[in-house]
């Protein structure tokens, strides 16, 4: 049963966190070691990888607006903000650059294949309604139904792939150029993993 949410409640909000071991990891995959207890360890990737895995597909995180870097203590002092969100955005940025073009050739080949599609739609058609014609009543009738109906069902297959690229391909790129958006957008912090030993930045 659905619950409708009334005006007095707060919006659930979704925390955007990081824990690194190295500020290097938020770029560069650590070594693979599924023993850790980190995240990026265990499945050998990177922060941002990590970070795009968490923002994909979901609006929550993608409205979160800060990214908490958890980092050791030694090490947590040595970072700058400014840079850290430099990098993120410039590296989104790019990103974002290679999706759009990604998603210009795909609609490029997506009409090209089109075309090739339809032609083909056409003569598979034609060859159905041949065997269907009295042309080929000499031919056993299980030869003329089987080569009716495969003609048409190739057709009808040969066309499905111009349309998962056209519509379907799209709305995954689009999903990672959203992320990527919302990566750019974060204001960061940068946290000790022991909170009593430094406050956030």
């Amino acid at each position: 049963m659905s619950r409708i949410k009334r005006a007095s409640e707060p919006e659930k909000t979704v925390e955007l966190m990081l824990p690194l071991n190295d500020m290097a990891h938020l770029f560069n995959a650590p070594g693979l070691a599924p023993w850790s207890p980190g995240p990026l360890e265990a499945l050998g990737i990177s922060g941002v990888e990590y970070l795009l895995g968490q923002l994909h597909l979901d609006k929550q995180r993608q409205r979160a607006g800060t990214l908490t870097i958890l980092l050791p203590t030694e090490k947590a002092s040595e970072v700058s903000i400014e840079q850290i969100t430099g990098a993120l955005r410039r590296y989104a940025g790019w990103r974002i650059e290679r999706e759009r073009r990604e998603l210009r050739n795909t609609n490029r080949y997506g009409l090209k294949v089109t075309g090739f599609a339809i032609a083909m739609l056409v003569v598979c058609l034609a060859l159905s309604s041949l065997f269907a014609s009295d042309l080929t009543e000499w031919m056993s009738p299980l030869i003329r139904k089987t080569c009716e109906y495969g003609f048409e069902i190739i057709g009808w297959v040969i066309l499905w792939h111009p349309i998962d690229v056209l519509v379907f391909a799209p709305v995954a790129i689009r999903a990672r150029i959203s992320a990527l958006q919302a990566l750019a957008s974060v204001n960061v912090v940068i946290c000790a993993d022991t909170p009593r030993a430094r406050p956030c930045q």
